[in-house]
């Protein structure tokens, strides 16, 4: 494999500039060693697809989109050769032939170039370098067949809504107690509109509304959140700011690599490893969707600016500091519900589904915010727990809002495992 590099159970190939970001050697490095002794095609380009969306620059809700696209695309192309698992989309019958796995390098690369096009160059070279390192051609039948499936999803999602989700917004109310305010403009206002992939709506589960600001409840995570996530908080410890930085990292970019260790210590052949990545995005994206459509219902007010107004919210027992700062920047989208805990948690819980909660592995979690700082659990559900304490730690949640927002990840999932791909 000339000009190949090993590290840990990764090949690293000429292409893989789009892993170029530290972040990812340090997530490359800390993998735990594979039985296989080259990635198979499906996890290959599930290393690419996530590449591909952080040099793009995606957020975490774009990120989760792209990768269910790619990730369906390739599950739909595998599975309609194997057929091992129904299609999300049917499809035609697979050519006489047809290499499943050039039809998931065809499937991803399709959707990749669709989505990013300023990367074309190098992902044709991905692709090249892919086929050929299997003994593979473009002349083989499942390339078209993989190409089909991909352009399925594309023109299936084309129309979501996703592309027009960032419009101005304002909350109703602003400046009133308990209002989302922001200084730079309110990030995607109009995702929790976009086309589910599975549940029925984004409303489908919209959880009741959060704590009155006059509640016992509301008082205990302010003063909770007011203690542990300010940035010059005396209570919190050192290990508990780096879990905060931990999970600056987006839910894709550290779930995906806890899905991918679990995939190759438990040797998943190529249709079970593209169902397994499919379920998970599936649920992360409607996850994400579910979730937004709660935080512009409500349109809840962040602890910066709730403790700064402390003294406006008519609650005795919230003492209100005027000059309060979180330990880390509030993102510009109302607090309740968290979308970190939505969003792990309807990945932990597919994973879980699917493996079990302890999946007989240990599990290390890298992050590309933190990727000196390793996160090491038993369970996926001690992932989904670190995730509710961090955004706390971070100054940016109200531990209501992260449990809640576990919840409806956890709802979600469950739905599209029942539904998807059986």
């Amino acid at each position: 494999m000339r000009n190949s590099i090993r590290i840990g159970s990764q090949i690293l190939r000429p292409w893989h500039w789009l892993a170029v970001a530290a972040a990812m050697v340090a997530i490359s490095t800390l993998t735990p060693p594979s039985t296989a002794n080259v990635v198979d095609a499906v996890l290959e380009w599930n290393e690419i697809a996530l590449s591909s969306t952080m040099r793009a620059g995606q957020g975490p809700l774009p990120q989760v989109r792209s990768l269910a696209i790619v990730q369906v695309s390739m599950h739909d192309a595998v599975n309609g050769i194997t057929g091992r698992y129904p299609a999300y989309l049917p499809g035609g019958a697979a050519p006489a032939g047809a290499s499943a796995e050039a039809a998931a390098i065809a499937a991803a690369h399709r959707a990749l170039v669709t989505l990013f096009p300023a990367q074309v160059a190098a992902l044709d070279g991905a692709r090249t370098y892919s086929l050929e390192s299997r003994g593979l051609t473009e002349a083989n039948p499942g390339i078209g067949f993989g190409e089909s499936a991909a352009a399925a999803v594309l023109a299936a999602r084309a129309g979501d809504g996703a592309s027009a989700a960032q419009f101005p917004y304002t909350a109703p109310g602003a400046g009133t107690p308990g209002v989302f305010v922001h200084a730079s403009p309110a990030q995607l206002p109009g995702w929790g509109s976009v086309t589910p992939w599975i549940i029925s709506s984004g409303s489908e589960f919209r959880p009741d509304a959060p704590p009155a600001l006059t509640s016992w409840q509301y008082a205990r995570d302010y003063r909770e959140v007011q203690e542990l996530g300010s940035l010059t908080s005396t209570r919190r410890t050192a290990r508990q700011t780096e879990i905060g930085r931990f999970w600056l990292g987006s839910p894709s970019a550290i779930w995906n690599h806890v899905a991918r260790q679990v995939i190759q210590a438990r040797g998943l052949d190529l249709s079970d490893t593209a169902r397994t990545l499919a379920l998970m995005y599936l649920a992360a994206g409607d996850a994400s969707i579910a979730c937004w459509d709660a935080k512009y219902t409500y349109n809840f007010w962040r602890p910066q600016a709730a403790i700064r107004n402390g003294h406006l919210d008519g609650n005795p027992w919230t003492l209100g500091d005027p000059d309060w700062q979180p330990l880390f920047p509030t993102p510009a989208h109302p607090e309740y519900i968290s979308g970190h805990a939505t969003n792990s948690s309807a990945m932990a819980t597919v994973l879980r589904l699917l493996f079990g909660d302890y999946p007989g592995v240990p599990i290390v979690a890298i992050s590309p915010t933190n990727p000196g700082f390793p996160r090491r659990w038993h369970t996926f559900t001690e992932g989904v727990d670190e995730v509710i304490d961090a955004r706390v730690y971070s100054g940016i949640h109200y531990r209501t809002s992260d449990e809640t927002g576990a919840r409806v990840g956890r709802q979600v999932a469950r739905l599209v495992f029942n539904h998807a791909l059986r």
